[in-house]
């Protein structure tokens, strides 16, 4: 009995820092596009303001 607590309690430990590892690796990546598309979008409109300006 005390066996199947033990690997019950290690299964869920395994599950629980996966996810923990997935959902970190998932929020780093879109924070990484979402700083992407902000720096794209401050290009972008650096380069139409020199436009409007000549």
């Amino acid at each position: 009995m005390m066996h199947l607590i033990l690997v019950i309690a290690v299964v869920f430990v395994l599950a629980a820092s996966y996810l923990l590892t997935f959902a970190l690796c998932r929020a780093a990546t879109r924070c990484d596009m979402l700083e992407a598309r902000w720096r794209e979008e401050s290009a972008g409109s650096v380069s139409e303001e020199s436009h409007e300006s000549a």
